[in-house]
């Protein structure tokens, strides 16, 4: 039996390699970015990160970042106040040598409503603004590295694909 243009396609569907997608907040406030310290999560605890999560599919990657923002810091953000700033195509190094591929949309948000709040304390101990020219030493690398990036006006990089990065 000969299979079909859509049977071939969706068979071929279902092996292709999929990329997980992440989306980061990068808010900034007077030469400042928010930062939440991860809190009894079982990986990275103890470092610093911009608010993030991931992107579940059937939404737009910006609602993705609208949902997190609420869930985890209390604000609300509008599609139309929201602008990509950088890309990471990043090697993600999980303990145990569990790796995988991810791309990271990071978005500036020009404004917000709402009062920021830590609304995941069982996930952060902290929620507070950091000059960005004087980061926590733990700020996670990949961290650090994007909020670099974007401070120099790069729209895309790429992070982890040399082990020694995520060292630094």
């Amino acid at each position: 039996m000969l299979q079909t243009s859509l049977e071939k396609f969706l068979q071929k569907e279902k092996t292709r390699f999929k990329l997980k997608v992440g989306v980061l907040l990068m808010l900034i406030q007077k030469n400042s970015v928010l930062l939440s310290r991860r809190f009894q999560t079982g990986l990275d605890d103890g470092w610093y990160a911009v608010p993030m999560g991931g992107h579940d599919g059937n939404e737009p990657v910006s609602s993705s970042l609208i949902r997190e923002a609420k869930e985890e810091a209390n604000i609300i953000l509008r599609p139309e106040n929201l602008s990509v700033c950088h890309v990471i195509h990043r090697l993600h190094r999980m303990p145990e040598g569990i790796f995988f591929e991810q791309m990271d949309v990071i978005f500036k948000a020009k404004e917000y409503e709402g009062t920021l709040m830590n609304n995941e304390p069982d996930h952060c101990d902290e929620l507070a603004f950091y000059p960005m020219n004087a980061l926590p030493k733990n700020t996670a690398p990949v961290i650090r590295h994007a909020i670099h990036m974007v401070q120099e006006g790069c729209f895309f990089s790429e992070f982890g694909w040399n082990k020694q990065e995520e060292l630094t």
